[in-house]
């Protein structure tokens, strides 16, 4: 996964992050593990694709940020959501945003970075993608 430094992230919009292993993201102090094509369940489905909590880990007195993206997220779009939520994560657990601002100035930086990634035609069909998700 890209890795930005404190100093440099808010000015810097990081290439299409590789969702693989346990990794860092920017001042989150926690190791970030993924589950990739999660089924519909009590957390994430088609409506609402991307969730994200502290867990601890298993036989270990430490914790992770864990992310779960929904099965239905199309392939090239999974690193975006995941970048939604990783910010998201940062603000409220590093900042101490409240989760609907957080929530807030995440989509806007995931507008950003999606416009980043994408060709101006994937990027409009990735803002359809898009209206069909709750809170967007």
């Amino acid at each position: 996964m890209e890795k930005l430094s404190s100093e440099n992230k808010v000015d810097q919009i990081p290439k299409r992050l590789k969702l693989e292993g346990l990794t860092r993201y920017g001042r989150i102090p926690y190791k970030v593990a993924f589950t990739l094509e999660c089924p519909t369940n009590s957390k994430v489905d088609e409506k609402n694709p991307g969730w994200h909590a502290i867990t601890p880990d298993l036989g270990r007195p430490d914790y992770s940020l864990y992310i779960m993206l929904h099965e239905s997220i199309p392939s090239e779009y999974r690193d975006i959501v995941a970048y939604h939520e990783l910010e998201e994560s940062e603000m409220m657990h590093v900042d101490g945003i409240e989760v609907h601002e957080a929530h807030q100035q995440a989509i806007a930086k995931t507008t950003e970075y999606a416009r980043s990634c994408l060709s101006k035609e994937e990027f409009e069909k990735f803002l359809e993608w898009q209206k069909t998700l709750d809170n967007y």
